[in-house]
């Protein structure tokens, strides 16, 4: 305690001087700001006294107090979401106070004012990139938005989204193409300014393809609102890792003023309404009568025509579609939530807590119900008769201090705790799609293992038995970060951002004993219980100098340093051989356990600086320089660049002023960042073995891992140009955008990856009258993708995916099929019918090309009500229906196989795959181009009369019934272009879109209520 008090004083003693200068030559400002027209008051808005780092919100009232302005003439500018900027000149008395009221011209579109960058808040109108800003409060309560998947999905240009299929699995998102051939392809996340865990397929359990994601822990319902900074030219002070580009989310805040409270509660219906594959089987006889069937393998449309099996019948069955032996079945979402918010100028509080419930669409189907009710005496655990299902909460509490006119500090705090279970699904033996797509076209296709029940048209296993394997995984989270910020003098403002984001993950899989499938020994009872620890810890400070160089010129300046480390550690148990009604890992007869941990660590400084002319040409220079635990020995640091110009061109002189031109900005980026190697890459490993010298065994050493002392990050360099243009009166905005960006490989000897494109947005208010209103959002994007180089490394050559210099990325290479003519008009193809390619041929590109998304919304009878609806579409690119291949070369099953009505095409593809003498399963990469009714929602917002009555208080009602996945147009044969396995993540070999065996994503259909009051 002493020692604490002599620290505090010598402090005083330092900073009173400077305390003292600072507060004798500045003032305070006061004033309200209102909207034009209306006078009504604009709540939220940010108050920027120019050239300095002095900024603060509006109350509810409008009002607002600059405490600690610079005395003498200043300008004073106000942002606010929806109203046109406006600056308005003020002269403080030094050690008094002036009044300075605005008054905002409302917009018909929202205009984004203000960013955040590595550098902290800035005016957009200052930034060379684009960065695109969702709001998440408005998009959550009036859209169809169960998580933070839902929140990104076509929002933004340039950003690919795909999300999970199954309640609980993860999304793999993607910024302006693929950039590496052997590491993360994902962005970072930022939350609150520090980084946080945000891994796709985080999990040590496997179900078979799908996996969850941490960054599906974070409640949408917690966000204020997410920016995209899309690449190098944005991300470069971000540092190594930031290549693929940031996801910075900001959570909610506590205003000035009352207590506000707003609460919600929603309910949904998840429910499975995609077309799945029929199951045929051939019945026949050959010449001398014996029984021939597709089945057995000797029996196919090919064996029709050629006379070697006599057709009797074709036996078709979907299991998917009979009530008795669906897997399928209605299942529930739920949402509640209430939160808190407001407080004083000395102290702003904003809490909330919620709670998420889901169930996914697969159960146990009736058949097997009645089995298992018999041989269980009446019971099915919940586990097994539903074995998807999320449940999360999460309380989150923000306050902001005001500790004098010149400091304040932010604290986040956020702790989640979530349980789900995953069924046993997709490119797994004992999954549910490998028996229930793999089945012939009948029901009584064997027994049920240990019974006399028939399979029911299940290949080898039913629900019953795959869902009583219980997979699951339970989360405890906590991120928290403070983040100060102290103006010691009226031009030099510092911060920090300080926290970390721990994790702490079970993962557990059981079968007890003579349960399961019978697969090997699952029978005998196994258990695996996974512990997983993720810390993440960031240390972010910087300082930012303003000064006024003239009249006409000003300065920015900041220079900063930055810590982040990252350490996973996992203990691992498991044991097999459980006695009856066991089911711990202590059980088990057979035990066994592992250990694994890693680390990271980066550190950075950066530099940043910008020049203004005019408050309206700006011109921005920097570096960042950083050092990283996973370089190699002889790697001492990385030094990325950037630049950046940003002209409001429109406020020139010379610019001529058509009526339609609200503004014009021009603005072109470069930047550099880096994608980090894997944590051990650049490291030697040993281990012990047994060497032969002299024909006698001696002790000896090899490596397990060679390292590389040269190892580099994968370094990415972006040019960025664009142009936004806001006309008529801010009712229209169009952001224009393109870029070029290049990868080099983090080996001395690979090349480079190259990714350039062309992004679009436009917004308008298209009808504005008091009965009705009408507006759209349009956004583009193309993204040409190319491998530039391999270096000293000749092609890759896979199965299907080539690596080829002059190619996409992960481009799609095979024999093709160039034709086929059914020479004896018999309607079945034969292998001397058809022509394939002698040689791999390039197909195209397995990532979209195009992405596309349309969102009109109506507004009618005086904005009680509101229409939106969102189209979104992707195209240019290739999936392989890998389902279906397997379905005509192992299962059998196939419509091109065995039904005598199945079209030329899907025939060719089977004899070219079966028995061509050049085999080929190029017939079976198709066009995944698609384009969904995402989402369609119908809002009623309660006129504020209703909220006058004592039975229902409150200040905001509004009620949203929406729905999600409701309708896809495709050419794509199979389920749905978006049901794939594993969706990314790392390493960069995840990348293709496979939907072997995949689950197609469900409908939601969901009804919301906001009340505030």
């Amino acid at each position: 305690m002493i020692r604490l008090r002599q620290i505090v004083s010598v402090a005083i003693a330092v900073f009173s001087p400077v305390l003292a200068i600072a507060q004798g030559t500045t003032g305070t400002i006061t004033g309200v700001a209102r909207e034009e027209g209306t006078g009504r008051p604009v709540p939220n808005a940010r108050v920027t006294v120019v050239g300095t780092g002095i900024s603060v919100p509006t109350r509810d009232d409008g009002s607002y107090i600059i405490r600690g302005a610079p005395a003498g003439a200043q300008e004073v500018r106000v942002l606010a979401l929806g109203h046109a900027a406006q600056k308005l000149a003020v002269t403080v008395p030094a050690g008094g106070s002036a009044t300075l009221d605005f008054t905002l011209a409302p917009t018909a579109i929202q205009l984004e004012q203000v960013v955040t960058t590595a550098t902290g808040e800035q005016r957009k109108a200052e930034v060379g990139n684009d960065i695109p800003r969702i709001n998440a409060v408005q998009t959550v309560e009036t859209k169809p938005v169960t998580n933070i998947t839902d929140l990104l999905n076509a929002r933004a240009p340039g950003v690919e989204v795909l999300a999970g299929t199954m309640s609980g699995t993860g999304q793999r998102i993607r910024i302006r193409g693929v950039n590496s051939l052997s590491l993360s392809n994902d962005p970072i996340v930022i939350i609150d300014g520090i980084r946080m865990e945000s891994a796709t397929g985080s999990s040590s359990i496997g179900i078979g393809g799908s996996n969850p994601s941490r960054l599906s822990d974070i409640d949408p319902n917690q966000i204020e609102s997410v920016e995209v900074v899309k690449g190098p030219s944005a991300s470069t002070l971000y540092g190594t890792d930031a290549a693929n580009g940031v996801i910075v989310i900001t959570t909610k805040r506590g205003r000035v003023g009352g207590a506000r409270w707003d609460t919600y509660l929603q309910h949904g219906r998840i429910s499975d309404h995609n077309t799945y594959p029929t199951a045929y089987t051939l019945f026949g006889h050959s010449r001398t009568g014996a029984l021939r069937t597709t089945a057995l393998g000797n029996c196919s449309l090919p064996n029709v025509s050629l006379g070697t099996c006599v057709l009797d019948s074709v036996a078709a069955f979907n299991l998917f579609a009979d009530k008795e032996t669906t897997p399928l079945a209605p299942a529930y979402q739920e949402e509640y939530g209430a939160g808190v918010s407001g407080g004083s100028e000395t102290l702003r509080y904003f809490l909330q807590g919620n709670y998420a419930g889901e169930q996914g669409v697969y159960k146990v189907p009736q058949f097997d119900i009645e089995r298992m009710l018999t041989k269980n005496g009446g019971f099915i655990p919940g586990e097994q008769l539903r074995p998807n299902a999320l449940t999360r909460a999460t309380f989150r509490g923000n306050v902001n201090v005001q500790l004098s006119p010149l400091a304040d500090i932010a604290v986040s705090t956020a702790f989640i705790s979530s349980a789900q279970r995953l069924p046993q699904t997709e490119n797994n033996t004992t999954g549910l799609t490998s028996s229930a797509y793999g089945g012939p076209g009948y029901k009584t296709n064997g027994f049920i293992s240990g019974t006399t029940l028939f399979r029911m048209g299940y290949r080898a296993f039913t629900p019953g038995d795959i869902f009583q394997e219980t997979v699951s995984q339970d989360i405890n989270r906590f991120i928290g970060s403070i983040s100060p910020n102290w103006r010691p003098l009226s031009w030099l403002t510092t911060r920090g951002n300080f926290g970390v984001d721990f994790v702490n993950r079970v993962d557990a899989d059981l079968c007890r004993q003579g349960q399961c499938s019978d697969f090997g020994s699952s029978r005998l009872g196994f258990k695996t219980n996974n512990r997983t620890n993720f810390f993440q810890y960031t240390f972010d400070a910087s300082g930012t100098g303003q000064f006024h160089l003239s009249d006409a010129v000003s300065s920015k300046t900041t220079f900063g340093a930055q810590y982040f480390r990252s350490i996973f550690a996992r203990n691992g148990a498991f044991s097999s051989i459980l006695p009856p009604g066991a089911t711990t890992v202590t059980a088990g007869a057979v035990p066994g356990a592992d250990e694994s941990s890693t680390y990271k660590v980066n550190a950075g400084t950066f530099f940043e600086q910008t020049f203004a002319l005019r408050d309206r040409l700006f011109v921005t220079g920097g570096f960042r320089v950083d050092n990283n635990s996973t370089f190699g020995t002889k790697t001492s640091s990385a030094f990325y660049p950037k630049g950046g110009v940003s002209w409001i061109v429109s406020e020139e002189p010379f610019f001529p002023k058509p009526a339609f031109l609200s503004q014009v900005r021009l603005r072109t980026a470069f930047g550099q960042s880096g994608n980090s190697p894997g944590s051990n890459d650049a490291t030697r490993f040993f281990v012990g073995t047994t060497a032969n010298v002299q024909d006698q065994g001696t002790a000896a050493v090899i490596f397990s891992a060679i390292g590389n002392p040269d190892l580099k990050p994968e370094r990415a360099g972006e040019f960025e140009a664009g142009m936004d243009v806001d006309m008529f009166d801010n009712r229209a905005s169009v952001t224009l955008t393109g870029y070029k960006k290049k990868t080099t490989s983090r080996f001395e000897n690979l090349g480079s990856v190259q990714n350039s494109g062309f992004e679009a947005s436009l917004r308008s208010q298209l009808l504005q009258r008091a009965m009705i209103g009408v507006d759209a959002q349009l956004n583009y994007a193309i993204n040409n993708n190319k491998l530039v180089s391999l270096g000293n490394v000749p092609p890759i050559i896979g199965a299907d995916i080539r690596e080829v210099p002059g190619y996409p990325l992960f481009g799609v290479w095979q024999r093709r099929i160039l034709g086929f003519t059914d020479f004896n008009n018999d309607g079945i193809l034969t292998a001397n019918e058809i022509v394939v390619s002698d040689s791999a041929l390039f197909i195209g590109r397995s990532s979209p090309h195009v992405e596309m998304s349309f969102t009109p919304g109506i507004d009618f009878w005086n904005n009680k009500f509101r229409l939106t609806a969102q189209f979104d579409h992707k195209g240019g690119y290739w999936i392989k229906n890998s389902n279906e291949r397997i379905r005509c070369n192992q299962r059998l099953n196939c419509s091109g196989l065995a039904n005598p009505a199945a079209p030329l095409w899907e025939q060719a593809r089977v004899v070219a795959l079966r028995d061509h003498p050049l085999r080929t399963e190029g017939g079976f990469w198709e066009k995944g181009d698609y384009t969904k009714l995402r989402e369609l929602a119908l809002t009623f917002n309660a006129p504020k009369s209703w909220l006058e009555h004592r039975f229902m208080p409150g200040n905001r009602l509004s009620a949203t019934i929406a729905g999600r996945n409701l309708k896809t147009w495709t050419q794509y044969t199979g389920t749905d272009p978006e049901a794939v396995t594993a969706p990314g993540g790392s390493p960069a070999s995840t990348e293709v879109q496979d939907p072997f065996q995949a689950v197609p994503p469900p409908r939601y259909v969901t009804l919301r209520f906001n009340l505030g009051f």
